[in-house]
This record gives structure tokens, C-alpha cells and sequence, in this order.
């Protein structure tokens, strides 16, 4: 279907929303999203998986091999047994890091849009089979990310800047509206980590005491450098506590209010997400803050988009035309993906034949014409008079007119210029989804209103005064679908105790190597100035901290021996040409927090002795 001036305007004057603040907002509003807020949300998790595929790269073998810290059969061992994993069939590194490729193409289907259903659900797959391949290493970051691409499959997600939403059939709908279950469930979810988490920071040290910040500040194997320096300010921590539980106890109730919901969901968004700027500038914890950031933009309004597109739009995308091959599928496709990624939603498209003047001077030059109202632009030309007029990727234009490539990218046009007809039989046709008009099935919503009614009473069981004790059966279904929610960050209070290891070992020569640091020499006993900086990275941090906690009664035996074994195959791959390493003994220095005024207690904690030889 051809897009022409009146469907032009149409995009200009629909999708605009009530401006009045202070208005009872309706149900659709409290618990709907809006089409280009998903936009946003599916281009950010993708995003999200991508980083995460290349932090986790870094530990490929030694956390997803056999060769690593966790070898299948000791895996399987962790694992429940209605959990699954693609990433335990093989245990070669080749194996793993085509698993990782896979879901790298599928986060950036996710990313761009296409075939966006099929991308989501692979990506939650895909994320689900890596998470259930090491869970040692896993964190509230990777719960998070896996429920929200879970509650993601419910929704039309690329219903706009999308592949699919460029190259569908339906593209004068622009009513940017839209509500169902699904988007009831991904608010509730989001909030309900905040809000369970606030009723599991059950101790005193929370609320009424006020130091919990102070705790978990002193966390030295997290802390970073800025939070060593800020944790002087006693006064400041201990209203920051008061503020941390106050807003995930109340903050979750206000933001659903239909009263002052537009300035309260607003100053709360902004609340939250600054929260974990905060904790993201204090503590090392991975991707938890990003995560968190980008679940709490699903609540981001339609007004705002409104907002955002009339700041940016320019006056002159009205007055350009794109001037395309009616008998090429293709170059329509490729008209409307190229206006659609640059926010031109503006320029009409047009097939030229409908011009006495344009038609003739297409099938001269073979060149796709874009108009301005005064010129003609052809090949590069047009796409760099299409840039500079984007709202977005205006920048770009010295870029784009440097000559080198200039002289590329009008080479690049002609070259498809001549083979678009097979390239036409390989470029993706979209279909866009139903659902963005119509709204969800009966079927979608009563899945998705039954994993909703599965996680809230999972979340409520979290609470000790409920006293419920949930069947075996559900485990099982939580397992399988990765609906875990037990929300405990720093409840119900912070750890008190902050572990390093320390690995000293000797070769079979006698000589005393570092093992933990892999050095051929003595290890350093001396206290670290930055502990959180002993560890590589966030996994390495979660693996170890579990390895010395006790809590776990035999376990950390085990995880040891598992560690121990590893180290040994790693010194040899790494220092084949000296003596084997013979012994080592892993250790543990442990600061334990007391309160405000009292000086650390530290000691030292022997947690494995291994004989690599033995």
C-alpha cells in the first residue's frame, strides 16, 4: 500500500494526547503503555542483551565449559529438575560461543525490529538456557531481564521504529494507545521488585535506626572509590535510608494513582532511576542499575513522547518527497525502512510514475528522486538530504559528505541499483502484528492474566507474616519459565561481612606462585586500597562470595573443589613451559562492618586446600 500526502498529514495531526496535568487519568492510562514507549524498551533490552553477551564473552570458558569453574555433570547437580538448558548439550567452547552468536543476532533482531515476536521469544529463550547453564554467577540483574523479556512476548513491542512497523500493512493506525494485560503485568512487575523488597528490609537497621546505607556502603568488596569517600557523610547516609525504603514502600502504590498521576508517575520515574544512578556510582553490581533504568522507562507517558516529537520535529520534512519505482517492491520497502529509522515520518512517498516530470527522470538515471519543493536529489544525494533533515541523525551529515565516502555510498546505490531484483527476493517483508489495532486476544490475555495472578502469589509468599507455603509443583512451573521472584537487595539488611580472596600456592620446584592472579610470583598480602577491585568483574564477584559463604553448610566444599580443579587446568594451559603448579590453599580476608564509630574486625578464612598433583 502507497503512502501519499493526506496519509502525511494524518501522522501530523493524530496520536496527540491530553495536555491537562491534573485530569483523573483512566484505566488505559494507569495500566497501559504506549506504542512508542515499547519502541523504547525493546531497542534498550536488546541493547541490554547484547552488552551482556559481550561482558559474559570475557569468561566464556571458564564459566559456560567444561573446561571452567562448572562442568555439566556438576551442573546438572544445581540445577531443578524442570529447568533446561541448550548451553549444557555440549561443554566446548566452539559449542558455547555459537549459542552466544545465536543470541547476539537475535538481540539485535530485538534491537532493529524484525521479526520481533520470534526475536523476543528467542532472546528470553536463549537467555533462559544461558542463565540455567551456570546459576553461581547469577544476580537480581539477571532475574529482572529474564521477567521482563518473559512479560515482553505479551506485547507489541514493535509496533513502532521497527522493521516490522515500517514494512507493514497497516501504517495510517497512529494511535499510540494501548492496553492489555501484558501491559498491566510488566508495570506490576516492575514495581512489585520495589515493593516486596521494601516489606523483606524487615530489621532495625532500616527503619528505625537509619544506617543501612551506612552497611552497605562499608560492603567493601562492592564499594567503589566514590562510595569510599561519600560514606564519611553519616548524616547524609542516614537520610538516604529513609529515603531508599520510603520510596519502594510508597513510590510502587503513588505511581498507579489515577489522581495526579501524570506529575506524580513523572517525579517517580525520575526518582527511581536516579536512585540507581546512585547505587551504580556506590557499588559495584553489575548490570543491575541498567536494567532497573530501563524497566522503570516502560512507565514513561504518551505526553511526553508528544512532547519530545514536537521539540524535535522539522518544518521542512513536510515539503520532501521520495519518488520511487512502482513495479519495485523493494525500493517501497526500502523507502519506508530508511524513513522510519530516521524519524522522517513526515516525507510522503510516492511511486514516481504519478509524476510527468519524475517518472522519466527515474527510469534516466535508475536513481530513486527525492524532492525538497525547489530540487531534485538522486542516489546518495537523497539519502544525505535525507539525513540532514532527520531530527535524530542530523550530525552525521559532515560524516556523510566527506568525500571518500561520498564516493562509496553513491558506488553502494548503484551497485543496488542494478541487482535489486534479487535482492528484493532476499530483503525482509514484514507483517505487522494485529494486535497493535485490534488489541490482544482473549487467549494472550488470559495467559499472561494467569502468569500475573502465578508471580504475584509467589511475591506474596516472600513474606514471612503471610505464611504461605508454596507446593512443589509450583517450583517446578516457576523454574521452567524462569518466574522467579524473591526480591531480598540488602534485606532484611545488608551483609555484614566483605570477602577477597588471597591464593598462595607453590610449584613442584618449590617456588611460591600467586595463584589468584595467575603471577609467578609471591602473592600480596597487603590490604587492597580498592577491594572491589580484586575481583575481575561482577560474575567473578557473585562466584566467590559464594564460594566463602558459610551459610551454605557443604556447598562451598564443593564449589571450591570444582574452583581448585579449574585453577590447576588454567596454570597449565598458561605456564606450560615451568614446573607444574603442586599445591596452593585458597583463602579469604573478611572485614566485618560494626556499627558507626567502631573500627572493622578482620580475619582470615581458610576455605580449600588442593593438591594439583595429588
Amino acid at each position: 500500500m502507497d503512502t501519499d500526502g493526506s496519509q502525511a498529514a494524518a501522522h501530523r495531526t493524530s496520536g496527540k494526547t491530553d495536555t491537562n496535568f491534573w485530569h483523573i487519568a483512566s484505566r488505559q492510562e494507569v495500566f497501559g503503555i504506549d506504542l512508542r514507549t515499547l519502541a523504547l524498551f525493546r531497542v534498550l533490552m536488546g541493547a541490554y542483551l547484547f552488552v551482556d553477551l559481550c561482558l559474559r564473552s570475557r569468561d566464556l570458558t571458564a564459566h559456560y565449559t567444561d573446561f571452567g569453574v562448572l562442568p555439566r555433570d556438576v551442573a546438572l547437580s544445581h540445577l531443578s529438575p524442570s529447568s533446561f538448558s541448550l548451553h549444557l548439550m555440549n561443554g566446548s567452547a566452539a559449542f558455547q560461543a555459537g549459542l552466544f552468536l545465536l543470541a547476539a543476532v537475535f538481540a539485535l533482531m530485538l534491537i532493529v525490529g524484525w521479526r520481533t515476536r520470534l526475536a523476543t521469544f528467542m532472546c528470553w529463550l536463549l537467555l533462559l538456557s544461558l542463565q540455567n547453564r551456570n546459576t553461581l554467577i547469577l544476580s537480581g540483574e539477571d532475574n529482572l531481564a529474564l521477567l521482563l523479556l518473559f512479560w515482553a512476548m505479551f506485547l507489541p513491542t514493535g509496533a513502532r521504529y521497527s522493521v516490522d512497523a515500517a514494512l507493514g500493512e497497516d501504517r495510517q493506525d497512529r494511535d499510540h494507545n494501548y492496553c492489555s494485560i501484558g501491559t498491566a503485568a510488566l508495570l506490576l512487575q516492575g514495581m512489585s521488585m520495589y515493593f516486596f523488597s521494601a516489606l523483606l528490609k524487615s530489621d532495625d537497621i532500616w527503619m528505625p535506626d537509619g544506617t543501612a546505607v551506612y552497611y552497605a556502603l562499608h560492603l567493601d568488596y562492592l564499594a567503589t572509590p566514590f562510595a569510599i569517600w561519600f560514606r564519611q557523610f553519616e548524616g547524609v547516609l542516614k537520610g538516604l535510608t529513609y529515603y531508599v525504603w520510603t520510596l519502594e514502600l510508597v513510590g510502587p502504590i503513588l505511581i498507579f494513582s489515577p489522581i495526579l498521576n501524570r506529575p506524580l508517575r513523572a517525579a517517580l520515574m525520575l526518582c527511581f532511576m536516579t536512585m540507581h544512578i546512585g547505587f551504580w556510582m556506590c557499588l559495584e553490581i553489575g548490570l543491575f542499575p541498567l536494567i532497573s533504568i530501563i524497566m522503570n522507562l516502560t512507565f514513561m507517558p504518551a505526553w511526553m513522547w508528544d512532547a519530545i516529537e514536537e521539540r524535535l520535529r522539522y518544518k521542512d520534512q513536510s515539503r520532501l518527497t521520495i519518488w520511487y519505482d512502482r513495479d519495485c517492491g523493494f525500493c517501497r520497502r526500502i523507502c519506508h525502512l530508511i524513513t522510519t529509522f530516521l524519524f522522517l515520518r513526515d516525507v510522503s512517498i510516492e511511486p514516481a510514475q504519478k509524476d510527468l516530470v519524475i517518472g522519466p527522470l527515474l527510469e534516466e538515471t535508475n536513481s530513486w528522486v527525492l524532492t525538497d519543493g525547489q530540487s531534485h536529489h538522486l542516489r546518495w544525494t537523497a539519502m544525505c538530504r535525507l539525513v540532514a533533515t532527520s531530527p535524530v541523525f542530523w550530525f552525521t551529515m559532515p560524516l556523510l559528505t566527506f568525500k571518500p565516502l561520498a564516493w562509496a555510498g553513491d558506488r553502494a546505490y548503484r551497485w543496488v541499483a542494478r541487482n535489486r531484483r534479487w535482492l528484493a527476493a532476499v530483503s525482509p517483508r514484514g507483517r505487522e502484528q494485529r494486535l497493535i489495532k485490534h488489541g490482544a486476544s482473549r487467549f494472550t490475555n488470559l495467559i499472561a492474566a494467569m502468569a500475573l495472578i502465578f508471580v504475584t502469589i509467589q511475591n506474596v509468599s516472600t513474606v514471612p507474616p503471610a505464611g504461605i507455603r508454596l507446593p512443589e509443583e509450583f517450583h517446578a512451573i516457576r523454574q521452567f519459565f524462569g518466574l522467579y521472584q524473591h526480591w531480598t537487595m540488602f534485606a532484611p539488611h545488608p551483609e555484614m561481612n566483605s570477602p577477597w580472596p588471597e591464593i598462595r600456592g607453590e610449584l613442584a620446584d618449590g617456588a611460591v606462585v600467586d595463584v589468584y592472579n595467575m603471577r609467578i610470583e609471591a602473592a600480596d598480602t597487603a590490604r587492597p586500597a580498592v577491594v572491589s577491585g580484586v575481583y575481575v568483574n561482577a560474575r567473578w564477584r557473585k562466584y566467590l562470595s559464594n564460594l566463602e559463604d558459610q551459610s551454605y553448610g557443604d556447598e562451598p566444599q564443593r564449589l571450591a573443589l570444582n574452583y581448585s580443579r579449574y585453577l590447576c587446568r588454567k596454570w597449565t594451559a598458561r605456564h606450560s613451559s615451568t614446573a607444574p603448579l603442586s599445591t596452593f590453599i585458597v583463602t579469604f580476608n573478611v572485614d566485618w562492618s560494626r556499627p558507626p564509630g567502631f573500627s572493622k574486625d578482620t580475619s582470615i578464612r581458610m576455605v580449600w586446600a588442593h593438591n594439583c598433583l595429588g
